[in-house]
């Protein structure tokens, strides 16, 4: 299935908003939207949970490392 744009804007404004826990919240909205029969939107939000797992397991780019201090 090819990746929606829409899905990894809404995966990076999560990421920015909630870091780590960008995850968590995807996940929550997912079983949210199944539990209340909205199966589209549950689909939708599993989606975006595996953009941002895809996002989050890429490397930084070595700009935002050197500003962070990983990299001297």
């Amino acid at each position: 299935m090819p990746d929606d744009p829409d899905d990894d804007a809404l995966a990076r404004d999560l990421i920015e908003v909630h870091g780590a826990g960008a995850a968590g919240v995807a996940r929550g909205n997912a079983r949210a939207a199944a539990l209340a029969g909205a199966i589209v939107m549950a689909k939708r939000w599993i989606h975006v949970l595996t953009a941002i797992q895809r996002q989050q397991r890429r490397p930084a780019p070595p700009s935002e490392r050197i500003n962070s201090g990983e990299i001297r």
